[in-house]
C-alpha cells in the first residue's frame, strides 16, 4: 500500500514476531524434536504423556526428526499468521491493514528477510523520483 503510514510499534510486534518464531518461543519445540527428547523429566510415571513422546521421538531417524521439527516450527508461524488475522478482522489498531495489504502479509514478508517500507519522511518530495541533487535524471536530448 503505497504512502501507508503505521505506528512504530506496528513493525516492532511485527518484528519480534518474527524474531519469536524464528529463534525464539517459536523453536523450542523444534530443537526438542531435532534433540529427541521432548521433555528429559518424563517418566512413565511423572508427565506420562511426554514420555510416550520421548517414546516417539527415540524411535526415528534424524531425517524424520527434522520433519517433525520443521512442521512444530511451521504451527507456531502459523498461529502468529492466524492471530494477526483476527487483529484485522476485528479492526484492532495498528492492525486494520498493512503495508502489503493485511499485517499477515507483512509477517510472511518479514519471515522472507523482505524489508519495511521507507518512512514517508524518507521519501523523494512530491512523490517524484528519489535522484541525487544535481541530477533531474533527464538527458541533454537526442545527438
Amino acid at each position: 500500500m503505497s504512502g501507508l503510514q503505521k505506528p512504530s510499534i506496528y513493525r516492532e510486534l511485527i518484528d519480534e514476531l518474527v524474531r519469536v518464531c524464528k529463534d525464539g518461543q517459536g523453536q523450542i519445540g523444534a530443537q526438542r524434536a531435532r534433540k529427541g527428547v521432548w521433555n528429559q523429566n518424563a517418566t512413565p510415571d511423572f508427565i506420562p504423556e511426554q514420555h510416550e513422546i520421548n517414546l516417539l521421538l527415540r524411535g526415528m531417524s534424524t531425517a524424520d526428526r527434522e520433519i517433525v521439527a520443521g512442521m512444530l516450527a511451521q504451527e507456531v508461524v502459523t498461529g502468529v499468521f492466524e492471530t494477526l488475522k483476527v487483529l484485522e478482522h476485528f479492526q484492532i489498531e495498528p492492525f486494520k491493514d498493512g503495508y502489503e495489504g493485511s499485517p499477515f502479509n507483512d509477517f510472511i514478508g518479514r519471515l522472507a528477510d523482505w524489508e519495511w517500507p521507507r518512512a514517508q519522511s524518507d521519501a523523494p518530495p512530491n512523490g517524484g523520483p528519489a535522484t541525487p541533487s544535481g541530477n533531474s535524471g533527464v538527458t541533454d536530448g537526442p545527438t
